[in-house]
């Protein structure tokens, strides 16, 4: 078994945990496994996952793990990288929110994350791209962008860590974003829509969970376009979701589909994927990638089912 272990040094758990190096390579040595453990900037991590890949084309019977600690714009940088290969990803969720690993149930202590990479089997699971880039979570336009350049920007400005950030940065967002008027066309319907955020999810999000997924490999993307309304009622948007009290029939559009496109009269726009904004080339083009990434995930242990003596069920 050959393991690399990739740590973003500017991870907001990895921060808190000291000598974080060590204690994933002590953690992997426990377990018998040699592990070079490197830590490196976040800007460096797709570099390193796409040299990992070219190195291990033509292994033979040696089973290759990329891991990767950090938050969910980190491991996506690392993901583009293993997409659409038979190397394996495993999971130690070292930023602040940590969706990814929540969603394959990777458990978010140091410990057991090296158990799960220990342990854990190989799934496939399905990856979503836009214009070729590829992201685990979602993307999206609009306000949310938008919010997310203003809270990177609060974070070097003020030297916030990235939740602190968050109240200052909601607050720009929503005394300068404008409402996107865009053509978004998907499951062979295409409509014109007047919008402040279209958020486009690898998988099915529950809104009504969270924005929790309960599968990631259903192969679709699920598309939420939150329609025209007022200033207030766009405020008040994230508490209805939180408190389970939105109406998707009244504030969004909902569509599931494998591929999407959005069109504007704008050249660029600024699209979050993974938490982080980029500008894009117009148009954008969605597509779901099923079962293209192989990740470490939990075993599940199944309660057995208890059998009387006269053979029934109980």
């Amino acid at each position: 078994m050959k393991v690399l272990a990739l740590i973003n040094k500017n991870a907001g758990a990895a921060a808190r945990k000291g000598d974080i190096e060590r204690a994933v390579r002590d953690g992997f040595a426990e377990r018998d496994i040699d592990a070079d453990v490197r830590l490196v900037h976040g800007r460096e991590v797709g570099e390193l996952a796409r040299r990992f890949v070219g190195e291990n084309k033509s292994r033979s019977g040696r089973v290759s793990i990329l891991v990767v600690g950090g938050g969910d714009g980190t491991l996506s940088s690392a993901a583009s990288a293993l997409v659409g290969t038979d190397l394996l990803l495993g999971v130690l969720p070292l930023g602040t929110l940590n969706h990814f690993a929540k969603d394959l149930g990777v458990p978010l202590d140091l410990t057991a994350a090296i158990d799960t990479i220990a342990t854990g089997k190989p799934l496939a699971v399905d990856v979503a791209e836009v214009n070729g880039r590829v992201f685990l979570n979602n993307s999206s336009i609009g306000i949310y962008p938008f919010f997310v350049a203003k809270r990177s920007a609060e974070q070097r400005r003020r030297g916030f860590g990235k939740l602190a950030a968050i109240g200052p940065a909601l607050m720009r967002t929503l005394r300068s974003a404008s409402w996107q008027a865009v053509h978004v066309a998907a499951q062979g319907t295409r409509e014109r829509l007047r919008t402040p955020c279209v958020f486009v999810g690898n998988n099915f999000y529950d809104i009504a969970d969270l924005g929790r997924r309960r599968s990631l490999s259903s192969k679709e993307l699920c598309v939420y376009v939150v329609k025209q309304q007022s200033w207030f009622g766009l405020a008040l948007l994230p508490f209805k979701i939180a408190f389970g009290m939105i109406d998707s029939t009244r504030d969004l559009e909902i569509y599931r589909a494998n591929s999407l496109q959005i069109t504007s009269h704008r050249r660029a726009m600024l699209v979050s994927l993974d938490g982080e904004a980029v500008s894009m080339d117009m148009p954008l083009n969605f597509q779901i990638r099923p079962a293209a990434l192989q990740v470490l995930a939990p075993v599940k242990i199944t309660k057995p089912v208890a059998v009387a003596e006269s053979g029934e069920i109980q």
